[in-house]
């Protein structure tokens, strides 16, 4: 795997500017959508093992996205991000296929050190 690629699945555009920046400043290839339907369009044209998804997405959630995706590609490492981590229990988002999560304001620096463990775990 010669690129390391990202995907950031948020509906707020200074959250996924500001991860779009940080990671690609961390020499990842980062790929940005607003929702699920555009990022399941992003994952049908190419492979990324790396997701960060925003739990509170209008039309399809979160969980549901999540689910979706394992479907046909159940080795990705699906992260949850959320503003709101009290109104959901860890147990039901590792239920619903999430590797982990992460409350927003998100701390870049754990970000980093989540990113450089996957591709560790991938590779």
């Amino acid at each position: 795997m010669d690129e390391k690629k990202i995907l950031i699945v948020d509906d707020e555009d200074t959250i996924r500017d500001f991860l779009e920046t940080a990671f690609s400043k961390a020499g990842y290839c980062v790929r940005l959508a607003t929702g699920a339907a555009e990022a399941l369009e992003v994952l049908r044209r190419e492979y990324i093992p790396v997701i960060f998804v925003d739990i509170g997405l209008e039309t399809m959630n979160g969980f549901e996205l999540c689910g979706h995706i394992r479907k046909d590609n159940p080795h990705a490492l699906i992260y949850a991000l959320s503003g709101y981590p009290e109104l959901f229990h860890p147990q039901n988002i590792r239920e619903a296929g999430f590797d982990d999560y992460f409350s927003k304001p998100i701390s870049i620096k754990n970000l980093y050190e989540v990113a450089k463990n996957s591709f560790e775990k991938i590779q």
